[in-house]
């Protein structure tokens, strides 16, 4: 008793402390682990893999329409009231018999084995269910690459967040100090009341601009933990900082060659394509005979003395389309039509992509351009800055003209940290058509 007790006095202070410590848990992630983690707990890829099990699963179920089938029967019969006989005289005792024509209570039971022999229709319909297999593997493929990218920018979007937040705080404390300055030189007569208000509006404009930047980095993480599959209460810490996912994306050579055979959308409409061949095919085999044959054991548990029940059955069975009034060839014409569409679809789809392929390379190139141009700026206006805080301490410009080069230096950042998440976005999609991401 008392070591029960105290096995049940431990359980109750470690599980607690367990649930805490699981609910405190930290989640460090970098880019690829990021990527690696949602591919495994996202709950879209999940029913992608459930997709492809079901596929599976679907095939074989073709499969099996062509394999033996046995199936068994029992059938119980009641008679009810008097069962009608026959009166004749026992030759051996030569007295008078009586002969029933059925049994009161009779079971009869019976097992069938049959099997397809030759069906046009089965044997495509067979290279169908394989072929909608490999069309659930493409679709999880394409789901996976469509949530890496995710993934990545995500996690590219909480960086430049961050990012934002320590240039809009680190701006916020030198224009609190500035405003505590001018307060300080207003009170002994050297500046006007003018300078402190302006200098202030800045001030409360950065203020607001901070905190609404870390509402979107609150929102964006938790946005981010669904994306990655893990729980809401999860602490998660991004390892990567944007200076090394910028050598690792926009750092990589650009491949400058174009696989169209490698492209995702590419295989998913090629199978597409397979699809309407093989409903084509299917149409037409509906002019094919079907054939199939069975086997049959039945008896009785109870027999009259007349019965002629047939233990063993062996058959066979044509099932031959002759005439349908054209409806079969109408069929099979808007087939061919569904299978010409989707063979236009194809060469559209390539010569899309092709261009599409080239438009993303202009797109990058014209992205890196862009951000380089901006990152130029960003130093320029920062010296800009400097300068204009120098020569406002020293009387030399007014607030406003301080105000104006912060809000210069401001947009210029912002225009910079647009510039590199369009830099990333771009590579991005370049590398999801390369399939190379």
């Amino acid at each position: 008793m008392r070591r029960n007790f105290f096995i049940k006095t431990i359980l109750l202070i470690i599980l607690p402390c367990l649930a805490i410590a699981q609910k405190d848990s930290t989640l460090s992630l970098n880019l690829n682990d990021a990527q690696l983690f949602a591919i495994e707990n996202n709950l879209d890829i999940e029913n992608s893999r459930l997709d492809i099990e079901s596929a599976q699963k679907k095939v074989w179920e073709t499969t099996a329409i062509g394999l033996p089938q046995v199936s068994g029967k029992l059938d119980h019969q009641y008679i009810p009231g008097t069962i009608p006989t026959l009166d004749f005289v026992d030759f051996e005792t030569g007295e008078p018999a009586q002969l029933p024509f059925a049994e009161k209570n009779s079971t009869t039971y019976s097992v069938t084995a049959s099997q397809l022999i030759f069906s046009g229709e089965y044997i495509v319909g067979l290279q169908a269910s394989k072929t909608y297999l490999q069309i659930s593997k493409l679709s999880h493929e394409k789901q996976a690459l469509d949530l890496k990218a995710n993934v990545l920018n995500s996690y590219i979007s909480i960086l430049i967040l961050e990012d934002n937040l320590n240039i809009i705080s680190s701006s916020l404390s030198n224009m609190e100090s500035l405003v505590n300055e001018t307060k300080k030189l207003n009170e002994q007569g050297f500046l006007e009341s003018t300078d402190v208000d302006q200098l202030q509006i800045t001030l409360n404009t950065l203020t607001n601009s901070r905190n609404t930047i870390q509402r979107q980095i609150d929102i964006s993480y938790k946005l981010f933990k669904i994306l990655l599959g893990s729980d809401l209460e999860t602490n998660l810490v991004l390892d990567q900082d944007i200076n090394s996912i910028y050598d690792e994306l926009v750092g990589q050579a650009v491949n400058e060659g174009f696989d169209l055979t490698n492209n995702i959308d590419y295989k998913m409409l090629d199978n597409q394509v397979k699809i309407s061949e093989l409903s084509l095919k299917r149409e037409k085999t509906k002019y094919l005979p079907t054939i199939s044959a069975f086997y049959m054991y039945q008896d009785k548990t109870n027999k009259a003395s007349f019965d002629f029940t047939i233990n063993h059955i062996i058959g066979g069975q044509i099932n031959l389309p002759i005439f349908s009034s054209f409806q079969r060839n109408s069929v099979v014409q808007q087939a061919k039509i569904e299978y010409q569409k989707s063979l236009n679809n194809q060469v559209l789809l390539e010569r899309n992509l092709t261009i599409q392929a080239q438009q993303l390379r202009f797109n990058y190139q014209n992205a890196l351009d862009k951000y380089k141009v901006t990152n130029q700026n960003v130093d320029l206006s920062k010296n800009v800055f400097d300068n204009a805080t120098q020569k406002y301490k020293q009387g030399m410009v007014s607030s406003m003209n301080l105000t104006q080069a912060n809000n210069t230096y401001l947009q210029s950042q912002s225009d910079n940290t647009t510039a590199l998440f369009e830099l990333f976005q771009t590579k991005i999609e370049l590398e999801k058509i390369l399939n190379e991401l």
